[in-house]
């Protein structure tokens, strides 16, 4: 029995539910949560950088992909630190340095030093983020746990983009970074809880046995990056699909909030469902959503239409995700892959916006779809092969 193919019994209740995950991955998803709050309310911070520090937008932007990409460096260096130490010692020293560095960030007003801020505070939210994302992976649970982990984060994002920008005018730009070093404090307390899904021993398929870094967990990394330039390039660019389209504004924001609810609808469905569906299935069933919202992007100029291939856009994203990390999940059995996938999915943000305002400028609409709809292609087709290999070792096994 896989990682990626476990059921759980009951689950039809919320107290059958939160009984059926154990304490300690709650409590990876709540760290996890926590050290990625500033980035799912990135756009507040720029704009207290660019206005209340006056720093302005390019050099607010600067701060904001410094902060980022020390995120995605953070991952990797947590993951080398792994070697050494233990799960609970890398959460502590980047809880740390994550806190302590927004205090330091309200400290000072000019931009090198708020950058350097930045850069450190994002190497540990990248360290924290990393080690979650390996408890999530071997906890036995990897689709429902990442599912939950990325509602969560959608919660707070919306909760954060919601509030924060009266709360910052009303008690001093200070504030952001208060409440997200508050958020993160019990991280302290919860690292010794995470740190027990490190020993835990899980079944794994007897191609990945020998070593947790096989070429078959490098093949997952891959669908997962394939997957996340595809979706990163439409994302990007689907407020200006709209514009193409001629949808007048009113129109195009609705649609656009209305995929942010869509994203968080799909990930809590699949943390509550996920153990009813093979690993398979759900990636399969996310493909063929993504083709309809990508046949109704194309096809059609209607407003209506383009609500509903936004939504169905990131509800597919939302279930490609979880399934595809728990494919990662059965063949990654020491979770040193799941611990860089910040800095994998960092890495198709850069990629991604970039290749599609390219391809959206030479081929417009056509042009980003098609690419787009390549890489998830690619990215499926790799999944299935993947299945495939887990499915014969399976039978290997019990022969």
């Amino acid at each position: 029995m896989t990682a990626s193919s476990r059921t759980l019994t009951g689950g039809g209740s919320l107290r059958s539910l939160l009984s059926a995950m154990p304490g300690p991955l709650w409590a990876a998803i709540y760290v996890g949560i926590a050290a990625a709050t500033l980035p799912a309310v990135l756009p507040v911070m720029v704009g207290v950088l660019a206005d209340q520090l006056g720093f302005g937008l390019v050099h607010a932007g600067y701060a904001a992909s410094v902060n980022m990409g020390g995120a995605a460096l953070g991952s990797v260096v947590g993951a080398v630190l792994t070697r050494r130490w233990s799960w609970a010692r890398v959460i502590v020293v980047g809880a740390a340095a994550m806190i302590s560095c927004n205090v330091l960030t309200m400290l000072g007003t000019t931009f090198p030093y708020v950058a350097v801020m930045r850069l450190a505070s994002g190497l540990g939210e990248g360290m924290i983020s990393g080690i979650c994302y390996a408890a999530m992976g071997r906890s036995g649970q990897p689709a429902r746990a990442l599912a939950f982990y990325a509602a969560g984060q959608g919660l707070v994002g919306a909760a954060g983009m919601g509030f924060m920008t009266t709360v910052v005018q009303f008690a001093g730009w200070q504030i952001l970074f208060v409440l997200v070093s508050v958020l993160a404090v019990p991280a302290f307390w919860l690292a010794r809880r995470i740190g027990t899904l490190e020993v835990r021993d899980l079944p794994v398929s007897t191609a990945a046995k020998s070593d947790p870094l096989t070429w078959l967990g490098w093949g997952a990394v891959g669908a997962l990056l394939a997957q996340f330039i595809g979706m990163s390039s439409i994302w990007a660019f689907l407020e200006r699909l709209g514009h193409a389209k001629g949808i007048d504004p009113f129109h195009l924001s609705f649609a656009m909030s209305a995929t942010a609810i869509a994203s968080m609808t799909g990930s809590l469905a699949v943390g509550v469902f996920a153990h009813r569906v093979r690993g398979l299935q759900g990636i399969a069933g996310a493909f063929i959503v993504f083709i309809v919202s990508i046949a109704g992007l194309l096809l059609w100029n209607e407003w209506q239409v383009y609500l509903v291939a936004g939504v169905l856009f990131m509800l597919a994203w939302s279930v490609y995700f979880p399934f595809q990390f728990g494919l990662l999940a059965e063949f990654d059995r020491g979770g040193r892959l799941a611990a860089i996938m910040p800095a994998v999915t960092g890495a198709a943000f850069t990629i991604g916006p970039a290749l599609g305002g390219l391809l959206m400028a030479k081929g417009g609409i056509g042009g980003i779809l098609a690419w787009g709809s390549a890489c998830l292609g690619v990215s499926t087709l790799a999944c299935v092969g993947l299945y495939r290999i887990s499915r014969r070792d399976r039978h290997d096994m019990a022969a």
